[in-house]
Order: structure tokens, then sequence, then C-alpha cells
């Protein structure tokens, strides 16, 4: 890709991809045949944003296009979903029950624990090609069969195609779950997905001011769930997302029956590794390096044992009940999944049918976590880590997180 890029360079690629609001807005409506987007509250984040990405994010030639591409795709589906709602508007009668919620930390075993849980046969998980291409609404008969996984699998795996290496630190296919932030993009509320994009910190900055709703990104995201259950049933969704343990009391709101699952692991190693997939990630769109203000949230020490103390305030002030807060350890997690799964879904008072054990160790035994290539990063100086180590010291000691080599 860098000979692709290069010739960028003698280009004017902002005007050959634009990414500016009425290019953006005229196309998708072009594309799909609609215009209704329905409530306007996406409007003022997918403006910031779209202003930040050609501001501050510094996309070469291949960044451009795909992040093009995807923001079309966002704005495509919200204008499906709303017309999908005008014809069928009896989809918002579907009820979400208990949703199980992982949260915590990126690298931590947040992905594995949702693998796992999403194959249990009584569970649901968001699917990353049904994430993408969410109308028609997927049926059950046709669920594993359905035409747009081929397509969805092939952009999926540009991200791979495009930056060599970043398969060894996250598995990429349309077949597996994805996180909720590609849902919550539909109403453009979505800082993990867009920051994989490029350095948005503009974007960044308006979303995290405490004084943001976010109870509408949530409700838009709970309009998206019903949608894709409507014709193929999920007894219990199993969802994830890096960014939901800080906003977990906004989440009750939305869903009042939420179970949260928070896997706990070394935080200081967890962020070494996060630091190096987002630098992989963003190498692949933008030759610049990272600048202040953008992703501080998740490489800073101090900035994420920020968040992380907030949550703790929370718990101690009772305002995320404990019976709805399941907190396990990694290596307990990595040492017997299923175990862990059901001592989870007990707290819940979920049933763990014997079909749905035997699902998951079904899974277990047909990926072993050592069939891909480690991921190698640098942990960082002595005297790095140790600054780090006393960022999420209240942390570490409040859930007993044992220290990692």
């Amino acid at each position: 890709m860098k000979g692709i890029n290069n010739e960028g360079y003698c280009m004017d690629i902002k005007g050959v991809v634009p990414l500016d609001e009425n290019s953006l807005l005229e196309t998708a409506k072009r594309n799909t045949g609609l215009e209704d987007f329905g409530s306007d509250e996406w409007r003022e984040p997918f403006q910031c944003l779209i202003k930040s990405l050609n501001d501050e994010a510094e996309l070469n030639l291949m960044g451009r296009l795909m992040t093009r591409s995807e923001i079309l795709m966002l704005l495509e589906g919200r204008l499906r979903i709303e017309d999908t709602y005008k014809k069928h508007p009896e989809i918002d009668d579907e009820e979400i029950v208990k949703p199980v919620i992982i949260v915590g930390q990126g690298r931590s075993g947040t992905s594995f624990l949702q693998n796992v849980l999403a194959h249990n046969v009584d569970f649901g998980a968001l699917m990353h090609w049904e994430a993408m291409f969410p109308c028609p609404p997927p049926e059950a008969e046709s669920y594993t069969s359905d035409s747009r996984i081929d397509v969805a699998h092939k952009r999926i795996c540009q991200w791979s195609r495009v930056t060599p290496g970043l398969d060894s630190m996250h598995e990429f296919s349309a077949r597996l779950p994805h996180e909720d932030m590609a849902i919550m993009g539909f109403n453009f509320m979505a800082p993990s997905f867009f920051d994989c994009m490029g350095q948005v910190s503009s974007y960044d900055a308006m979303v995290f001011n405490p004084s943001w709703d976010w109870e509408p990104a949530f409700k838009y995201h709970k309009k998206v769930l019903k949608l894709l259950q409507w014709k193929n049933p999920r007894k219990h969704w199993v969802l994830k997302d890096p960014l939901h343990f800080d906003r977990m009391s906004t989440i009750l709101k939305v869903y009042p029956d939420a179970c949260f699952v928070w896997p706990h692991r070394d935080p200081v190693r967890a962020l070494a590794s996060l630091v190096s997939i987002i630098g992989t990630i963003q190498w692949g769109r933008s030759d610049h390096p990272f600048k202040g203000g953008s992703l501080e949230y998740m490489t800073d020490p101090f900035a994420s044992a920020a968040r992380f103390n907030s949550v703790l305030d929370q718990i101690e002030r009772n305002e995320i009940p404990a019976a709805q807060l399941f907190n396990l350890n990694y290596k307990d997690l990595v040492a017997n999944p299923v175990g862990q799964v059901e001592k989870m879904l007990s707290q819940f008072d979920i049933e763990l049918s014997a079909a749905g054990r035997q699902s998951m160790q079904q899974y277990l035994s047909d990926n072993p976590r050592d069939a891909r290539p480690p991921h190698q990063f640098n942990a960082g100086s002595p005297e790095a880590v140790q600054r780090a180590r006393q960022a999420f010291d209240r942390y570490q000691k409040y859930f007993n997180v044992p220290t990692e080599s």
C-alpha cells in the first residue's frame, strides 16, 4: 500500500476522495434512493467527526478511501434502518431481555469471553456482517448463508490486507462477533470505532465531555438490536465495547436488566498491548505518529486509570447494582472458561442449558488459543512501567488483579 499512498502525495486527495458533509449525505441518499435519516441527534457528532477527519487526522490516500467507504456504510445503514421501521413499526414491540454486556479494558480477554459466550446456543452475538449490513433484517433460515456475509468479509479483511501484521493482534472475519461500536456508529457516537479511522481529537473532546448525553445513542443501539432479532430471535444478547464500562449507569436507563461482565487483567500489560494495536491500525491510514489530545483515554495510563477510578466510585455509591456486575480474573477465565461462564450466569439468574455448555466446549476444542501467532509488543521503559503501576494501584488492589511479567 505504500506505493498507492505515495501516488496520493501528488494528488489533491481531499478533492479526489471527499469527506465533506454534502458529498457524503448526497451519495448515501443516491445509493439507497432514500432521504429520511430519522431524528437529528446524530448530526452534531457526525459533523464534528468529518471536520476532525479532514482537519486533524492527516489521512493518506488509502486511509481516505477506507474511511469514506465506512462512513457511507453507516449513513446508508441508517437510511435503511429508518425505512424498515417505517414499513414495519411492529419491530419496536421486540423486547431485549437481560443482555450480557462485556465491559472493561481492551486486550484483557474481552474478545475471548465474547467468542465463548457467542457460541452458547442460547445466546446471540452481534455478528460483524449484520452490524455492517443490518437491512434487510437477517432471517433465521439464511443467517449463516446470507449473501452479505461474503461482501462483508472482503471489506473487513481489507484492514489486515492494508496493514500487514494486524492479523497477529486481532482476528478479522464477517462470521465473528463484533463490538457494539459498529452499531453505535449509526448514531455517530462510537469513538472507539472512529479513533481507528484517524486521530480525531476534536471529536473525542466533544463526546467525552462529561456533560454530553449518551442516552440517545443507546436508545438507537436498542433500536438496531430490535431490528436484528426481529426475524432471527436471540434469547439473550452478548454484547461488548471497550467504552461501555464508562457508561454503565446510562446503559441501565435504556436496559434496566442489563448484566455487566468485567474481566480484569494486569492493566499495564493490557495498556501496552492496546497502544501497539491502535498504533498499527492508524499506521494503515496515516503516515503521521500519535499527537497529543487524541486517544489519550485509551493510551495514557493516568487518563485510563482515572476512568477506572470513576467506575469504582460509582460501584461504591451503589449506582451500579452489585447483582448486575460480575467480575472475573483473566487467569481464571483462561483456565476454566465454561466454569466462569457458569458462575456468571448463575449470578444473573440465567440458565446454562446442556446444549449451551456443549456448544461452548465444542468452540473451545475447535479454536485453541495458540492457533494465532502471539502479539509482540514493548511495554516501555522501567520508569514508564513504574509510573503506570502507580496510576493503576487503586484498581489492582480493588479487584486483586495480579501483576504480569
